[in-house]
């Protein structure tokens, strides 16, 4: 044990330690749910965890999980998976630095490749978390590290045998270790190694595969469930390059594989240096560049077609070929140049990363944090709840908590979550709903704003990428939800997401009755409902309230908003909730895309004129809807003073200076602003300018652009400020 390898030792101890000092208190992906159930129950067929069932890592989580609660260790579940990824993180260092030595016998090349690789955002992080990666990871590593270079035959036996046990930790190893297997065995030009090499393969695979099939209910089951999870992948359950490959696609897989695991800047410079580095290396030793390349590309193709790469963890085992390449790059320039850029990127990145990495041990996860809350906030007395709704997102996370949980969860299909909800209040009208909602969702749009409340909204706390890049369930929004004076059924298109399930379902009034349920109520109610007919010319709304006919209503062709004024004792029925059907003549698409429902005295506002389509971006939840130059808003009169909030994207993204905005009520000038940054205007809007303008407001802008006129398609809108909400109170 020379002095150098003590120290070596060390610093891998002291890597185990600030880990083990800061696993998480909570399970977060839904992997992490995954594992946590088959650690209780192992089920492949109830995804417990999820196919292929990564038996080798449930055996030592359950084997941890145990040791740690008998212990008396909190969180023993979620510690119990982690403990393995800061074993694994620890365990992969020695097994790193051997691989790279063994490429060259380059021993200051192999060290700092190895520190950059340790102290890298992703590999730090993932070694931290309650997942199969890191300890796969470290598997698949030993493996190269024990057939590069001329093996030894006991030290390529060993690396079989670990390949094939590591495909039962976690499957993508098998890219990882298998070609450069082959590629030593090819070397070696030994038919009896090679078989006996083999053989190691297939014992350390049989090891885990017959206890796993057993436990499965036999082949045949496991198998069906491995095929459901393969179809559901491939057949556009995730977005990858295989289905998804035009070249937004392709630049974001790159940057999600190669840039962000580093962080942003770090990335780049580390990725610039990798590139010249693989020039240097294939210059220097072609045999080394194509044993790196046997190592690594197979996976680099798999990852880029197969993977989703937002799910930045997924790119861990290309990050040593990045980390040996950039070093290579640096280790002839003069100085100390290699061992400054290693120690320089790693201070900037753990600058960044033990922050965070504090903070997910401290907090944990968004969604378990904001079920803990709930609990807490039950049983502190701190008000009533009959269900907990919430998007399929956290339909996992809900399973596994539903212990703590202070209500029954109210179960509904992917992206029809609201339906649970209509249903509920039908049949329970005084139900209070905790809603635990994806805040990139925009679907609770389909009831009354007025009832729901933002109890409280979780959020990780740090950037995700490169941290936990991909993980879901993310953020939550905990809403506390009242019985709404109205909810919309099926066919509407009150939001762009909403709008997109209803032409998936092949619904809309042209087709079927949209359905609206009108809390019943003894007074007049005035209905406000608006869209765009996509028809040439125009077209009837027929309208009726529990099965009796309403005046029917023209609608123009192309943008529409329109009222139905309910008289007193319409919505008295017996039923709490009352349906309101619409149906329109024609085959064109209608689409309604306002709606509200009010009694006298509740301010009411919709989009009139100059305003375009809703549009909704997936990735992020943002909803907006663009105004042109000249828009018209109709506020409801009520007899007194209202304020008007609109709030919208700062204008100097499309134009060079701040546009004069002005409100205008009639002919009368109520407020004008310059944004110069994302804004929220609150205008008071005084009664009798309101009454005298019949409840028509004008907002416009100076400037506006034509996207066609900008290169942008064939986009000829007049396109003046992107609004992402209005409302009056």
């Amino acid at each position: 044990m020379t002095s150098q390898r003590s120290a070596g030792v060390a610093l891998i101890l002291l890597f185990l330690l600030a880990h083990l000092v800061f696993l998480p208190r909570t399970l977060e992906d839904l992997d992490s749910i995954n594992f946590a159930l088959g650690v209780r129950q192992f089920d492949v067929s109830r995804h417990q965890p999820h196919p292929p069932g990564y038996p080798v890592y449930i055996a030592l989580s359950k084997a941890s999980t145990l040791v740690l609660r008998a212990a008396g260790v909190d969180a023993a579940s979620s510690r119990g998976l982690a403990i393995w990824s800061a074993i694994g993180g620890a365990a992969a260092l020695p097994a790193l630095f051997l691989f790279f030595r063994r490429l060259e016998r380059r021993d200051a090349l192999s060290l700092w490749a190895t520190v950059l690789l340790a102290l890298s955002p992703l590999y730090w992080f993932t070694a931290l978390r309650p997942l199969s990666d890191m300890i796969g990871f470290a598997a698949s590593m030993w493996v190269l590290a024990l057939v590069a270079g001329d093996p030894s035959r006991r030290s390529l036996l060993a690396g079989s045998l670990i390949a094939g046990l590591a495909v039962g930790i976690r499957t993508q190893t098998a890219v990882l270790t298998f070609p450069f297997l082959l590629y030593a065995l090819a070397r070696r030009r030994n038919a009896g190694d090679a078989a006996r090499s083999l053989g190691a393969i297939a014992a350390g695979g049989f090891l885990w595969a017959i206890p796993m099939f057993l436990a499965s209910g036999g082949p045949s089951t496991y198998l069906a469930a491995l095929s459901f999870q393969a179809d559901a992948d491939l057949g556009g359950g995730i977005r990858n390059l295989w289905a998804h490959h035009s070249i937004r696609d392709i630049l974001t897989a790159t940057l999600n594989t190669f840039v962000w695991p580093w962080d942003w800047w770090p990335g780049i410079a580390v990725c610039v240096l990798a590139a010249a580095g693989v020039l240097r290396l294939t210059w220097r030793s072609l045999p080394v560049a194509m044993a790196l390349a046997i190592a690594f590309v197979p996976y680099a193709i798999f990852h880029l077609l197969f993977h989703e790469t937002v799910t930045t963890r997924y790119a861990l085992p290309l990050m040593p070929l990045i980390a040996y390449a950039a070093m290579a790059a640096l280790e002839g320039l003069p100085g100390r140049a290699m061992p400054g850029a290693a120690v320089g990127l790693s201070l900037i990145s753990l600058i960044a990363t033990v922050p965070a990495a504090r903070h997910y041990g401290r907090e944990g996860a968004p969604a378990f944090r904001a079920f803990d809350d709930m609990a807490a906030t039950a049983h502190g007395g701190g008000g009533r709840v009959d269900a907990i709704g919430f998007h399929a997102s956290f339909r996992r996370a809900i399973e596994w908590s539903e212990q703590i949980l202070p209500a029954a969860a109210a179960k509904a299909p992917h992206g029809r979550e609201w339906l649970s909800l209509v249903t509920l209040w039908r049949a329970r009208p005084d139900a209070i709903v905790w809603f635990a909602a994806d805040p990139k969702r925009t679907d609770l749009a389909l009831f009354d704003g007025r009832v729901r409340d933002l109890a409280r909204a979780y959020r990780w706390g740090f950037p995700e990428p490169p941290f936990v890049g991909g993980a879901r369930p993310g953020s939550v929004d905990w809403y506390t939800m009242q019985p709404p004076a109205w909810m919309l059924d099926r066919g509407w298109s009150i939001t762009a997401e909403v709008g997109g399930v209803t032409a998936k379902d092949r619904l809309g009034p042209h087709i079927a009755p949209a359905v609206a349920w009108l809390k019943r109520q003894p007074g007049p109610v005035t209905l406000m409902i608006g869209g765009r007919n996509l028809g040439p010319a125009s077209r009837t709304l027929t309208v009726s309230l529990n099965g009796n006919p309403l005046p029917p209503v023209v609608l123009p062709a192309g943008f529409f908003l329109t009222g139905i004024d309910l008289p007193a004792g319409a919505l008295s029925g017996a039923a709490n909730y009352q349906p309101l059907e619409l149906r329109t003549n024609g085959t064109e698409q209608l689409l309604l895309e306002q709606f509200d429902a009010q009694p006298e005295g509740v301010p009411m506002s919709g989009f009139d004129a100059g305003w375009q389509e809703p549009e909704f971006n997936p990735a992020t939840g943002l909803a907006w809807r663009w105004m042109s130059e000249r828009a018209d808003l109709w506020v409801r009169p009520v007899g007194r003073a209202v304020t008007l909030h609109i709030e919208g994207e700062s204008p100097l993204t499309y134009f060079d200076a701040p546009p004069r905005v002005r409100v205008l009520a009639g002919e009368r000038e109520i407020a004008s602003f310059d944004p110069s940054a994302d804004f929220d205007q609150s205008i008071s809007v005084p009664a009798d300018a309101l009454a005298q303008s019949n409840g028509r407001l004008r907002i416009e802008s100076s400037r506006f652009f034509v996207p066609a006129e900008r290169g942008q398609g064939a986009d000829q809108r007049h396109l003046a400020l992107r609004i992402f909400r209005v409302h009056v109170e």
